[in-house]
């Protein structure tokens, strides 16, 4: 049996922490990460200061993080492919002001051999791991996190989604093209639902009512009830669709279609007429990643190829923007090469992990902009050095590869 997470209290003083996650760039496939590289590294971000609160060692391919936020602690929980670990740590802000954040020594979890985590979610106060190399979910739970049972699903999974309610954790098997269904009242598979080709994402539906499957290979979306776990639609989308999110003020799916230099927009509002309806909207090159504004008024997209993010309005869903990433702060920075996005539970925030230029961008959603100095030259988060031990300008930085906002 397996033992749940113990959750902190609320409280209060709630702040956010933007995690951002950067390796040394050389790996092929999966990751871009060079599994014999230096190691990698983990920024917590205070995401109301945009001050870096710590940086955690994490391995050596973080391609993935989870961030709980409660009240004055958030909790980080990266996977680590190449090393086959898991790392845990804590983030604790305190009440008093002007006292500095307390960023803990990681926790590694070490997995069987050959296990490459690629994806994790948390349900039921367990933390769940796809295990891309050996057909498995891993069940971590208990203080010190510990892997506790681990559950057969399909070839090759990439990705997990929970529903809302924590009932049932959703396991996307690229290499079977199928979903299997995990109950965790009892940590079993229940259900395995085939969908189309090389399937890499999926998310839930706000009211846990459906769960919405991208298929790369098929350039598709497979819509399953989460009450019989059966296909009820499948959805022409752009091409190679890779990511997506669900907007639960507008309830739609926003997916990336990184092959047509599209998003695809999915009417997922069951009471409207035009429901599974699909807006095709253009945006930049190479669009690889999504938020959609928890108020509901924009959604935000990085563009790899063209170093920049289109902020489409959500009502006429037309872009009312394009915010060049480019600069001229360092050669670097001519072309950072966005390759995640992500904003915080306040509309007021828009991190992206800039990959070449090596730091994070912070753009304020009052003005569409980057935050600037008195001079308006964007003001960006530096990566972690790829020397811990380096100071100054002209060390090494790390390249980020991920980044989340908690809360």
């Amino acid at each position: 049996m397996a033992t749940p997470l113990p959750q902190p209290s609320p409280d209060p003083q709630t702040f956010r922490v933007a995690v951002m996650t950067a390796c040394e760039l050389g790996g092929q496939g999966l990751t871009p990460c060079n599994p014999a590289g230096v190691t990698s590294q983990a920024s917590d971000m205070n995401a109301s200061g945009d001050s870096v609160d710590g940086v955690v060692p994490v391995g050596l391919s973080p391609v993935f993080a989870l961030v709980q936020n409660s009240g004055i602690i958030a909790i980080v929980t990266t996977a680590d492919f190449d090393n086959d670990t898991i790392s845990q740590h804590a983030d604790a802000h305190s009440i008093t002001a002007g006292q500095a954040p307390s960023v803990s020594a990681p926790t590694t979890i070490g997995l069987p051999p050959g296990a490459h985590p690629i994806s994790l979610a948390s349900a039921a106060g367990f933390v769940y791991v796809a295990e891309f190399g050996r057909r498995v979910v891993g069940v971590l739970g208990g203080f010190p996190l510990a892997l506790q049972s681990e559950i057969q699903v399909g070839t090759n999974p990439v990705n997990l989604a929970a529903l809302p309610n924590s009932s049932k954790i959703y396991v996307v098997n690229r290499g079977e093209n199928s979903v299997t269904v995990i109950s965790t009242a009892n940590n079993n598979a229940v259900a395995t639902v085939p969908v189309g080709s090389s399937p890499v994402w999926a998310v839930a539906s706000a009211d846990g009512s459906r769960v919405f499957v991208v298929n790369q290979g098929s350039g598709s979306v497979s819509v399953i009830d989460a009450t019989s776990d059966s296909v009820i639609a499948t959805l022409a989308v752009g091409t190679s669709p890779n990511y997506a999110v669900f907007d639960g003020r507008n309830q739609r799916v926003v997916i990336t279609n990184p092959g047509s230099n599209t998003v695809s927009v999915i009417n997922a509002d069951p009471t409207s007429p035009a429901f599974k309806s699909v807006t095709n909207v253009a945006v930049g090159s190479n669009p690889v990643s999504v938020t959609a504004l928890a108020d509901g008024t924009r959604l935000y997209v990085a563009n790899t190829g063209s170093n920049s993010v289109s902020v489409i309005n959500s009502l006429s869903l037309a872009v009312s923007k394009t915010i060049s990433l480019s600069s001229t702060i360092t050669a670097a920075d001519q072309t950072p090469s966005p390759v995640w996005i992500a904003s915080d539970s306040e509309s007021l925030k828009v991190f992206t992990a800039n990959r070449d230029s090596r730091n994070a961008s912070v753009i304020l959603t009052s003005k569409d902009s980057e935050v600037s100095d008195a001079n308006g030259n964007p003001v960006r988060i530096p990566a972690p050095n790829a020397d811990p031990t380096c100071t100054g300008s002209s060390c090494v930085r790390l390249s980020p590869v991920f980044i989340a906002v908690g809360g």
